[in-house]
């Protein structure tokens, strides 16, 4: 699910002038996951700039607002430490209870990853900043399933949307994956911001046309 087609592509204007989309000049960009690209998205950005952080929490509180009835979502967790402001400030819209899942365990119970109290029969919303192929969204999802609640939903700022795999490992865990814009809105955003050079555009043009053969081209994963 994504937003409208006037929401999405606002969200990539937004995020292009921040400053929070950085082109790698020599060395790709390494994600977690292995991925290589020529893009990094700091979407944390947002966090200090009170007038986009509320014009798009805004957006993003009502376009979940229905998949939180729909869904029975009682509860918006946010990942430590990248989702941790969005969930709150979007639990702050929907008037839900927000608790945030650690990286790693703190203490020895089954609740030690996770900071606050669920509710009876908890269902939530996973939230953070950005996702690429979609695996470290499915293991966050399955240590907070250890914790008890029923998670089906993960909400992230940016899909890129651009990973085959992503689908079939989305389906595997049972999950379905709502985002505010993805890499070809914010594709559009630069092109039109009239601030990349004519090597800058053949690189992203390169890189869009098939992300895998890029990453293995430049060091990253291929799988």
């Amino acid at each position: 699910m994504l937003l409208s087609d006037t929401d999405a592509p606002r969200v990539a204007q937004a995020l292009v002038g921040l400053g929070a989309v950085r082109i790698a000049a020599h060395q790709p960009f390494i994600y977690t996951s292995g991925w290589a690209s020529p893009v990094y998205v700091d979407a944390q950005l947002l966090m200090s700039d009170v007038v986009l952080r509320n014009e798009i929490m805004d957006m993003a509180a009502r376009r979940v607002q229905p998949l939180v009835a729909a869904r029975g979502i009682n509860a918006i967790v946010g990942t430590e430490s990248s989702g941790i402001a969005f969930a709150a400030w979007l639990a702050e819209r929907l008037d839900l209870p927000m608790l945030y899942l650690r990286k790693r365990p703190v203490g020895w119970d089954i609740t030690a990853q996770l900071e606050g109290r669920l509710p009876a029969d908890a269902k939530v919303l996973l939230v953070d900043d950005v996702t690429t192929d979609g695996r470290s969204k499915a293991g966050t999802v399955a240590a907070l399933r250890r914790a008890g609640p029923l998670v089906e939903d993960v909400l992230v700022l940016l899909d890129y949307a651009l990973y085959a795999q992503q689908a079939s490992t989305l389906a595997n865990h049972g999950l379905a994956l709502h985002a505010l814009a993805t890499w070809r809105h914010l594709h559009e955003a630069l092109l039109a911001s009239g601030t990349l050079s004519a090597a800058q555009q053949a690189t992203l043009a390169d890189f869009s046309a098939s992300p895998v053969a890029w990453s293995i081209r430049n060091g990253g994963t291929g799988a």
